[in-house]
Protein backbone atom coordinates (compact mmCIF):
# COMPACT_ATOMS: atom_id res chain seq x y z
CA UNK A 1 0.00 0.00 0.00
CA UNK A 2 0.90 3.74 -0.89
CA UNK A 3 2.33 5.04 2.37
CA UNK A 4 -0.47 7.72 4.17
CA UNK A 5 -2.87 5.88 1.22
CA UNK A 6 -5.20 4.74 4.05
CA UNK A 7 -5.18 7.83 6.24
CA UNK A 8 -8.46 10.19 6.74
CA UNK A 9 -6.25 12.93 6.89
CA UNK A 10 -2.63 14.20 5.09
CA UNK A 11 -0.70 17.42 6.48
CA UNK A 12 2.54 18.56 5.62
CA UNK A 13 4.32 19.69 8.16
CA UNK A 14 7.11 21.73 8.36
CA UNK A 15 7.63 21.57 11.90
CA UNK A 16 10.99 22.91 12.90
CA UNK A 17 12.47 26.61 12.38
CA UNK A 18 15.76 25.49 12.32
CA UNK A 19 18.66 23.46 10.15
CA UNK A 20 22.26 22.69 10.75
CA UNK A 21 23.44 23.35 7.42
CA UNK A 22 23.99 26.02 4.78
CA UNK A 23 23.64 24.50 1.83
CA UNK A 24 24.11 27.15 -0.91
CA UNK A 25 21.61 25.61 -3.42
CA UNK A 26 18.94 25.17 -0.60
CA UNK A 27 15.53 26.27 -1.93
CA UNK A 28 14.53 28.16 1.71
CA UNK A 29 15.53 31.48 1.34
CA UNK A 30 16.61 33.02 4.02
CA UNK A 31 18.03 29.25 5.29
CA UNK A 32 15.57 28.85 8.75
CA UNK A 33 17.89 29.60 11.51
CA UNK A 34 16.61 29.78 15.48
CA UNK A 35 13.21 30.32 14.13
CA UNK A 36 10.19 28.87 16.36
CA UNK A 37 9.01 25.19 15.89
CA UNK A 38 6.07 23.01 16.69
CA UNK A 39 5.88 21.16 19.40
CA UNK A 40 3.94 18.13 20.40
CA UNK A 41 0.82 20.09 21.79
CA UNK A 42 0.85 21.89 18.27
CA UNK A 43 0.49 18.98 16.38
CA UNK A 44 -2.00 16.79 18.94
CA UNK A 45 -4.21 19.76 17.95
CA UNK A 46 -4.14 18.45 14.34
CA UNK A 47 -4.66 15.04 15.43
CA UNK A 48 -7.47 15.64 18.02
CA UNK A 49 -9.16 17.68 15.66
CA UNK A 50 -9.35 15.39 12.62
CA UNK A 51 -10.18 12.25 15.13
CA UNK A 52 -8.89 9.85 12.14
CA UNK A 53 -5.53 8.32 10.81
CA UNK A 54 -3.49 10.97 9.68
CA UNK A 55 -0.15 10.62 7.39
CA UNK A 56 2.54 13.56 8.74
CA UNK A 57 4.68 14.27 5.83
CA UNK A 58 7.87 16.50 7.48
CA UNK A 59 9.56 18.16 5.40
CA UNK A 60 9.86 21.99 4.33
CA UNK A 61 11.52 24.44 6.01
CA UNK A 62 14.29 23.46 8.42
CA UNK A 63 15.18 19.91 9.13
CA UNK A 64 13.01 17.79 11.19
CA UNK A 65 15.31 16.98 14.49
CA UNK A 66 16.66 20.33 14.56
CA UNK A 67 13.76 21.46 15.16
CA UNK A 68 13.61 19.74 18.90
CA UNK A 69 15.96 18.97 21.97
CA UNK A 70 16.34 14.96 21.91
CA UNK A 71 14.98 14.77 25.42
CA UNK A 72 11.71 15.81 24.43
CA UNK A 73 11.29 13.02 22.10
CA UNK A 74 9.00 14.52 20.00
CA UNK A 75 9.40 11.42 17.47
CA UNK A 76 8.80 8.75 19.61
CA UNK A 77 5.12 10.78 21.14
CA UNK A 78 3.64 11.14 17.99
CA UNK A 79 4.38 7.25 16.97
CA UNK A 80 2.19 6.28 19.61
CA UNK A 81 -0.81 8.22 17.89
CA UNK A 82 -2.90 7.14 15.12
CA UNK A 83 0.03 7.73 12.44
CA UNK A 84 2.31 6.90 9.34
CA UNK A 85 4.75 9.02 9.16
CA UNK A 86 6.91 10.32 6.41
CA UNK A 87 10.53 11.97 7.25
CA UNK A 88 12.27 14.39 4.96
CA UNK A 89 15.99 14.97 6.79
CA UNK A 90 19.95 15.72 6.35
CA UNK A 91 21.08 12.82 8.65
CA UNK A 92 23.59 15.39 11.36
CA UNK A 93 20.59 14.80 14.06
CA UNK A 94 18.54 11.65 14.66
CA UNK A 95 17.67 11.95 17.98
CA UNK A 96 15.83 9.41 19.52
CA UNK A 97 16.11 7.13 16.11
CA UNK A 98 17.47 4.07 17.27
CA UNK A 99 15.89 3.59 20.14
CA UNK A 100 12.53 3.14 18.65
CA UNK A 101 10.57 0.20 18.84
CA UNK A 102 9.52 -2.32 15.84
CA UNK A 103 6.02 -1.09 16.07
CA UNK A 104 6.97 2.39 16.17
CA UNK A 105 9.10 1.94 12.95
CA UNK A 106 6.33 0.04 11.46
CA UNK A 107 4.66 3.73 11.63
CA UNK A 108 7.50 5.56 9.15
CA UNK A 109 6.17 4.23 5.94
CA UNK A 110 8.65 6.46 3.76
CA UNK A 111 11.73 8.01 4.46
CA UNK A 112 14.41 10.65 2.49
CA UNK A 113 18.04 10.90 3.70
CA UNK A 114 19.86 13.51 1.65
CA UNK A 115 23.39 14.08 1.88
CA UNK A 116 24.85 17.28 1.16
CA UNK A 117 28.60 16.41 0.86
CA UNK A 118 29.84 20.22 0.78
CA UNK A 119 28.30 21.00 4.28
CA UNK A 120 29.65 17.65 5.76
CA UNK A 121 33.02 18.26 4.09
CA UNK A 122 32.77 22.03 5.79
CA UNK A 123 31.52 21.36 8.87
CA UNK A 124 33.74 18.41 9.80
CA UNK A 125 30.48 16.05 9.73
CA UNK A 126 31.75 12.92 7.93
CA UNK A 127 32.25 11.05 10.92
CA UNK A 128 28.86 11.39 12.73
CA UNK A 129 26.64 11.67 9.57
CA UNK A 130 28.43 8.02 7.97
CA UNK A 131 27.34 6.86 11.46
CA UNK A 132 23.99 7.87 11.42
CA UNK A 133 23.16 6.94 7.84
CA UNK A 134 23.94 3.62 8.40
CA UNK A 135 21.45 3.64 11.29
CA UNK A 136 18.91 4.82 9.24
CA UNK A 137 19.80 2.38 6.79
CA UNK A 138 19.95 -0.60 8.95
CA UNK A 139 16.60 0.15 10.29
CA UNK A 140 14.45 1.45 7.63
CA UNK A 141 16.59 1.16 3.94
CA UNK A 142 13.80 -0.89 2.36
CA UNK A 143 11.33 2.06 2.81
CA UNK A 144 14.35 5.06 2.01
CA UNK A 145 15.37 7.22 -0.54
CA UNK A 146 19.08 7.90 -0.22
CA UNK A 147 20.00 11.10 -2.51
CA UNK A 148 22.18 13.97 -2.91
CA UNK A 149 21.69 17.28 -4.69
CA UNK A 150 23.86 17.42 -8.08
CA UNK A 151 23.32 21.34 -8.04
CA UNK A 152 25.91 23.50 -10.44
CA UNK A 153 26.90 25.55 -7.73
CA UNK A 154 28.44 22.39 -5.85
CA UNK A 155 29.69 20.78 -9.07
CA UNK A 156 33.36 20.56 -7.85
CA UNK A 157 33.01 18.32 -5.69
CA UNK A 158 30.76 15.84 -7.23
CA UNK A 159 33.11 13.25 -7.62
CA UNK A 160 34.37 13.67 -4.11
CA UNK A 161 30.57 13.25 -2.87
CA UNK A 162 30.14 9.95 -4.65
CA UNK A 163 33.91 8.89 -3.54
CA UNK A 164 33.07 9.42 0.05
CA UNK A 165 29.29 7.76 -0.65
CA UNK A 166 30.73 4.35 -2.59
CA UNK A 167 33.57 3.95 0.32
CA UNK A 168 31.90 4.85 3.51
CA UNK A 169 28.14 3.73 2.84
CA UNK A 170 28.04 1.58 -0.27
CA UNK A 171 30.72 -0.55 0.58
CA UNK A 172 29.08 -1.41 3.60
CA UNK A 173 25.44 -1.46 3.42
CA UNK A 174 24.69 -1.93 -0.30
CA UNK A 175 22.06 1.35 -0.05
CA UNK A 176 22.29 2.64 -3.62
CA UNK A 177 22.14 6.29 -3.97
CA UNK A 178 20.02 8.70 -6.25
CA UNK A 179 21.34 11.73 -8.12
CA UNK A 180 19.24 14.24 -7.79
CA UNK A 181 18.94 17.55 -10.17
CA UNK A 182 18.37 21.05 -8.10
CA UNK A 183 15.11 21.94 -9.19
CA UNK A 184 16.25 25.65 -9.66
CA UNK A 185 19.44 25.89 -11.79
CA UNK A 186 19.74 23.75 -15.00
CA UNK A 187 23.15 22.61 -15.77
CA UNK A 188 25.49 23.39 -18.30
CA UNK A 189 26.47 21.00 -21.15
CA UNK A 190 29.32 20.30 -19.24
CA UNK A 191 27.41 19.89 -16.09
CA UNK A 192 25.26 17.13 -18.23
CA UNK A 193 28.59 15.11 -19.27
CA UNK A 194 30.33 15.20 -15.85
CA UNK A 195 26.65 13.53 -14.43
CA UNK A 196 26.36 11.26 -16.68
CA UNK A 197 30.22 10.34 -16.70
CA UNK A 198 29.52 10.15 -13.16
CA UNK A 199 26.49 8.17 -13.02
CA UNK A 200 28.23 5.08 -15.61
CA UNK A 201 31.75 5.40 -13.30
CA UNK A 202 29.77 4.72 -10.11
CA UNK A 203 27.05 2.80 -11.82
CA UNK A 204 27.31 -0.06 -8.75
CA UNK A 205 26.60 2.43 -5.89
CA UNK A 206 24.35 5.28 -8.17
CA UNK A 207 20.67 3.61 -8.26
CA UNK A 208 19.51 6.54 -11.02
CA UNK A 209 19.52 10.34 -12.03
CA UNK A 210 16.60 12.11 -10.59
CA UNK A 211 14.45 14.79 -11.96
CA UNK A 212 11.25 16.33 -10.50
CA UNK A 213 8.43 17.11 -12.83
CA UNK A 214 5.32 18.19 -10.54
CA UNK A 215 3.55 18.55 -13.85
CA UNK A 216 3.19 15.16 -15.28
CA UNK A 217 0.76 13.10 -13.37
CA UNK A 218 -1.73 15.99 -15.04
CA UNK A 219 -0.92 16.41 -18.32
CA UNK A 220 -3.66 14.96 -19.87
CA UNK A 221 -5.86 16.63 -17.01
CA UNK A 222 -8.25 19.62 -17.42
CA UNK A 223 -8.67 20.08 -14.00
CA UNK A 224 -9.16 18.00 -9.99
CA UNK A 225 -11.13 17.88 -7.47
CA UNK A 226 -8.56 18.38 -5.04
CA UNK A 227 -8.71 17.78 -0.80
CA UNK A 228 -6.74 20.91 -0.19
CA UNK A 229 -7.89 22.90 2.88
CA UNK A 230 -10.59 19.76 3.49
CA UNK A 231 -8.06 16.57 3.82
CA UNK A 232 -5.01 17.78 3.17
CA UNK A 233 -3.06 21.05 5.04
CA UNK A 234 0.33 22.50 4.98
CA UNK A 235 1.45 23.18 8.59
CA UNK A 236 4.46 25.64 8.85
CA UNK A 237 6.87 26.32 12.03
CA UNK A 238 5.43 29.67 13.02
CA UNK A 239 1.66 27.25 13.63
CA UNK A 240 0.29 29.24 10.37
CA UNK A 241 -2.53 26.32 8.55
CA UNK A 242 -2.83 26.51 4.51
CA UNK A 243 -4.78 24.38 1.97
CA UNK A 244 -2.96 25.26 -0.49
CA UNK A 245 0.12 27.71 -0.40
CA UNK A 246 -0.48 28.58 -4.25
CA UNK A 247 -3.89 29.33 -4.21
CA UNK A 248 -5.26 32.35 -2.30
CA UNK A 249 -8.82 31.25 -1.26
CA UNK A 250 -6.97 28.25 0.27
CA UNK A 251 -4.17 30.07 1.98
CA UNK A 252 -5.45 31.25 4.98
CA UNK A 253 -6.59 28.62 7.38
CA UNK A 254 -5.73 29.05 10.79
CA UNK A 255 -2.77 28.68 12.83
CA UNK A 256 -1.96 25.87 15.14
CA UNK A 257 -0.56 27.75 18.07
CA UNK A 258 -3.83 29.64 17.99
CA UNK A 259 -5.73 26.27 18.41
CA UNK A 260 -7.48 27.27 15.18
CA UNK A 261 -8.40 25.76 11.80
CA UNK A 262 -10.69 26.10 8.95
CA UNK A 263 -11.93 22.57 7.19
CA UNK A 264 -13.75 23.22 3.69
CA UNK A 265 -17.00 21.20 4.01
CA UNK A 266 -16.37 20.36 -0.42
CA UNK A 267 -13.74 19.45 -2.69
CA UNK A 268 -11.94 22.10 -4.52
CA UNK A 269 -11.82 22.23 -8.40
CA UNK A 270 -8.69 23.23 -9.50
CA UNK A 271 -6.86 23.96 -13.34
CA UNK A 272 -3.68 24.62 -11.53
CA UNK A 273 -1.96 21.12 -11.02
CA UNK A 274 1.91 21.72 -11.35
CA UNK A 275 3.25 22.66 -7.70
CA UNK A 276 4.89 20.46 -4.92
CA UNK A 277 1.67 20.15 -3.35
CA UNK A 278 -0.27 18.70 -5.98
CA UNK A 279 2.05 16.38 -7.11
CA UNK A 280 2.01 15.20 -3.31
CA UNK A 281 -1.75 14.70 -2.54
CA UNK A 282 -1.87 12.78 -6.22
CA UNK A 283 1.01 10.05 -5.13
CA UNK A 284 -1.15 9.89 -2.04
CA UNK A 285 -4.02 8.94 -4.20
CA UNK A 286 -6.18 11.41 -2.83
CA UNK A 287 -6.53 13.72 -6.15
CA UNK A 288 -10.02 12.91 -8.36
CA UNK A 289 -8.72 13.45 -12.23
CA UNK A 290 -12.22 15.10 -14.54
Amino acid sequence: MTPGSGCGVALFVSSSGHCTLDCPYCIIHPIAKREPSLDYGDIAFLLDTFKTKAFLAFSGKGDFFAGYRRSERLLSALLHRDVEIGLDINGVLIHEFSELLPEQLDKIRSMNLTMHYQQIKEKHLQRIWTENAKILIDRKGDEMLLGTIMSPLVMDLWEDALLFYDKEIFSKTGKRIVLIRDINRPLSEEGEGLLMSLKDRFSDSVERIHQEDFEDAFRDCDHVLCPAARSYFRIWNTGHIQGCPNIPELAQCGNVKERSISVRDELFRCSQTRYCDCNIIEALGKMVHC
